[in-house]
């Protein structure tokens, strides 16, 4: 593909950027589509978040896709929220149309569409924990909660942002219970059926040190970020029977859904598998 004046520019902005498969993942995908756009890796510094939406306007771009901690921080600053979005409380796909942003959230729907391909359930009827309730714990409550669990746990290091988050949910899924407890051993409940891991690399210490040992076997346990060599408590829990799951399938499957947004072109996951090249996931 040529670059030229008509080539659409999409982006992922957040902090650290440098890691991220999606840069190789979107711009694959345009060139096999026949897509005259390109995707790149902004690295801006978190102090600068609320200045992201004007920068998306005045630049002409595209699209973006958000990391921690933009997933929040831009949302009163965006022309309209999708639904989806609205009731995770977090936007990881802000979409330009012609000056107008729209915010959306793929991360819940992404995470669950995974759950069902690998681990072959649902979170229908499910007792699930997520340790933390940033964007993306937020997003996979939201979803989980749509897709009816029984009950959702949110742990947080800062347990007021918790409860701030769970307030929130339970007015928009009203037949899941949820609740907030503080991110430490003593308030981990072993009884879950469905763990998620959501919090960043620096909370590793804390979710290691998690009482694990009475999660049943046969209950899951999956870790949201997918680029972590050793994932805190994966190996663990593995070990004791619990069966588990990287965030791989996760990134594929909201990478899928953030492609259609940007572009209109429906994508399944196995063109995302396709282009990463990823084999025994």
């Amino acid at each position: 593909m040529v670059v030229d004046g008509s080539t659409r520019v999409f982006a992922l902005v957040g902090h650290p950027v440098k890691r991220s498969l999606s840069p190789a993942m979107h711009n694959e995908l345009f060139r096999r589509r026949g897509v005259n756009a390109i995707y790149v890796a902004l690295e801006v510094d978190p102090s600068a978040a609320e200045s992201v939406p004007a920068a998306v306007r005045t630049l002409g771009l595209g699209g973006v896709n958000l990391t921690v901690p933009f997933k929040e921080r831009v949302i009163p600053l965006l022309d309209e929220l999708h639904p989806g979005a609205a009731a995770a409380g977090a936007v990881n796909v802000v979409v330009n149309r012609s000056g107008r942003l729209i915010g959306h959230n793929t991360d819940g729907e992404g995470y669950v569409r995974a759950l069902v391909e690998e681990m072959g359930v649902g979170p229908e009827g499910q007792d699930v924990g997520i340790l933390g309730a940033g964007g993306t714990g937020r997003a996979v409550a939201a979803a989980v909660g749509a897709r009816g669990a029984r009950s959702v746990t949110l742990y947080n290091r800062t347990l007021d942002r918790a409860e701030r988050a769970v307030a929130a949910l339970r007015g928009g899924f009203p037949a899941t219970h949820f609740e907030a407890r503080p991110l430490e051993p003593g308030a981990f409940d072993q009884a879950h059926q469905l763990v998620v891991n959501c919090t960043a690399a620096a909370a590793g210490e804390v979710v290691q040190a998690l009482p694990i040992e009475q999660l049943r076997p046969g209950s899951i346990w999956t870790d949201a970020n997918y680029y972590l060599a050793d994932p805190p408590q994966l190996a663990a829990c593995a070990a004791r029977g619990i069966r588990v799951q990287r965030g791989i399938g996760m990134l594929m499957h909201q990478g899928a859904l953030s492609f259609t947004l940007f572009t209109g072109a429906p994508v399944g996951v196995e063109a995302i598998r396709g282009v990463l090249d990823i084999g025994g996931w």
